[in-house]
C-alpha cells in the first residue's frame, strides 16, 4: 500500500532513522515504561475494590504482569494477553478465582475506554471551536453515543445480574456471578476517582512517548495531534491481530497525513513509535515472561507493599 499508493520516498525514511536524536528516543522509552507503574497501581486498586480483604502482591508484580500481558497481545491473535494476565494473577493471589480477576481486567478496560472517549470529545470540541482543524461532527456524536452506551451497559449489568444468575446453568452461573460482581465492585465510589487519576497519568505518559518520538526526528506536532494520535493508536491496537499489526500502522499513517504531515514524515514517525510501543514490548516483555520465576525471587516481588 505504501509503495504503490503513497509513493513513499524510502530513502528519506532511512535518512530520518539515521538522524534520530537518541536523547529524545530514550526519553520516549522511559516515559512509556513508567506508565506501566501507574497502570499496575491502578489495577492493584481495582483488585482491592473488587476483592474484599485481599492480600495482593506489590505494584511491581502488577506492572510486570501487565507488561507480560501486552507481550502476549503483541505476538498472539485475539488479545489473549488479557486472559493470560488474569490467569497469572490468580496464581499470585491465593484463593482468588480466575473469573473475579477477569472482571477486574474488564473494569480496567472500561475505565480506559471512558477516558479515551472523554479525551476525544474534549479534543474535538476544542478543535471545532478554535478552527484549528475541521473534524466531521459525526465523530463527536459517535463518541457521545459510545459513552452513553457504556454507562447504560454498566447500569444494565447491575439491574440484570441477579436475573441471569438465576436462569443460567449452575456452572455457567457460578462463573457469571463472580464475573459481574467483580466488574461492579471495581467501580467503588471511594476508589474510582483515584483509579481515573492514575489512568489519566498513564495516558499523559503515553502522549509524552509520542511527543518525544516526534522530537527525535524533528517533527513539529501540535498537542492536539499528539493527543488524537495517541488515543487512535490505542484504539487501533485493540484489533485482534498481534499488536494491531497492519491496521495500526496503516491507520496511524493515514491519520497523520490527514493532519497535514508529509508522507515520509508520517511513515518515519509511526515506524519509530512502533519500535517502542510494539517491538520493545516483545523484547522486554518476552524477557520478563521467560525469566519470571527466576527474577521475582531474588528481588522479592511478592513482598506486600
Amino acid at each position: 500500500m505504501f509503495w504503490r499508493f503513497l509513493e513513499i520516498n524510502w530513502f528519506e525514511v532511512s535518512k530520518n532513522f539515521k538522524s534520530v536524536n537518541l536523547q529524545f528516543f530514550f526519553l520516549s522509552i522511559i516515559s512509556y515504561y513508567i506508565s506501566f507503574i501507574f497502570r499496575g497501581l491502578r489495577w492493584k486498586l481495582i483488585c482491592k475494590s473488587s476483592i474484599k480483604n485481599i492480600t495482593s502482591p506489590n505494584i511491581l508484580t502488577f506492572s510486570g504482569i501487565i507488561l507480560m500481558g501486552w507481550f502476549i497481545n503483541s505476538i498472539a491473535f485475539m488479545r489473549l494477553g488479557d486472559i493470560y494476565r488474569g490467569w497469572l494473577l490468580s496464581k499470585e493471589i491465593k484463593k482468588t478465582s480466575f473469573s473475579i480477576l477477569i472482571g477486574t481486567i474488564i473494569a480496567e478496560r472500561v475505565q480506559d475506554i471512558i477516558l479515551i472517549i472523554f479525551i476525544i470529545i474534549f479534543t474535538i470540541l476544542y478543535l471545532q471551536s478554535s478552527g484549528a482543524f475541521e473534524i466531521p461532527i459525526r465523530f463527536l456524536y459517535l463518541s457521545i453515543l459510545s459513552l452513553i452506551f457504556i454507562i447504560l451497559g454498566i447500569i444494565l449489568l447491575n439491574k440484570t445480574g441477579k436475573y441471569f444468575e438465576n436462569i443460567l446453568p449452575v456452572k455457567i452461573s457460578t462463573f457469571y456471578t463472580k464475573l459481574y460482581k467483580s466488574i461492579l465492585n471495581s467501580f467503588s465510589i471511594k476508589q474510582f476517582p483515584y483509579q481515573l487519576c492514575l489512568g489519566v497519568i498513564g495516558w499523559i505518559l503515553e502522549m509524552l512517548r509520542f511527543y518525544f518520538v516526534a522530537e527525535s526526528i524533528n517533527i513539529d506536532l501540535s498537542i492536539w495531534i499528539i493527543i488524537l494520535a495517541t488515543v487512535s493508536s490505542a484504539i487501533l491496537s485493540t484489533i485482534p491481530t498481534p499488536g494491531g499489526f497492519g491496521f495500526l500502522e496503516g491507520g496511524m499513517t493515514a491519520l497523520l497525513i490527514l493532519f497535514g504531515i508529509s508522507d515520509t514524515s508520517a511513515v518515519s514517525l509511526v515506524a519509530i513509535d512502533r519500535i517502542i510501543s510494539w517491538l520493545s514490548v516483545i523484547l522486554f516483555g518476552g524477557l520478563l515472561f521467560t525469566f519470571w520465576h527466576i527474577i521475582r525471587k531474588p528481588f522479592n516481588l511478592n513482598k506486600k507493599y
